[in-house]
């Protein structure tokens, strides 16, 4: 009897320690969704300075989100603008295809962290206006299920993928082979967002 409460105990530690080392694994990153979703074709490569636009996108979006008469509004009512709505390919509220909301109450902070400015915009940063010649995809999902789980969260991304602004190569100009990937999560963990940004290049590049 000894023996086999001794035998449940060490197992109840075995399993207690096992649960606690799966749960302090290392979090997925932008190069593991990069990497993943150049495994399933969508040749991408991880970017810092992207990193840094997939950030600021999210933060813009987030305000948007969390404005309070947005917020204050019933979770029926169905103009009400969150997260889940917020990027989708035909209706969303905040980004959809060929599409993204010029949000004059904010600052068109938006517009300015895709580097989507026009080039006429006196009052935009080169760096607001680096991307109104190529080729910008986000996708914004939830990955609460899958949040160490790299492939699961580049699948996601793959079928969420939006294209916000796509300009059409001219004569003797193609898309770079590799598009350049930023990602940022919200606080939560819950959500990833990741925007996608391709080159337009000579044609014999």
């Amino acid at each position: 009897m000894k023996m086999a409460k001794k035998f449940l105990a060490v197992a109840l530690a075995g399993v207690l320690a096992l649960s606690v080392l799966t749960g302090c694994g290392a979090s997925v990153k932008s190069k593991d969704i990069a990497d993943s979703l150049t495994k399933m074709g969508v040749k991408v490569e991880q970017d810092k300075d992207m990193d840094k636009t997939a950030e600021e996108t999210l933060a813009a979006i987030e305000a948007i989100v969390n404005e309070p008469d947005n917020a204050a509004k019933p979770d029926t009512d169905t103009s009400k603008i969150t997260l889940d709505n917020a990027v989708e390919l035909r209706n969303g509220k905040i980004i959809k295809i060929n599409n993204a909301v010029t949000d004059r109450n904010f600052n068109y902070a938006l517009k300015k962290a895709l580097g989507l400015c026009a080039y006429n915009d006196s009052n935009a940063t080169a760096a607001q206006k680096k991307n109104i010649t190529k080729n910008v995809k986000v996708a914004l999902v939830k990955t609460e299920n899958a949040t160490k789980d790299a492939s699961l969260q580049a699948a996601l991304v793959k079928d969420g993928l939006v294209p916000v602004y796509n300009t059409v190569p001219s004569v003797g100009q193609k898309y770079a082979e590799s598009g350049k990937l930023g990602s940022a999560k919200t606080s939560d963990g819950k959500y990833i967002l990741v925007v996608i940004v391709t080159d337009l290049v000579a044609q014999n590049a």
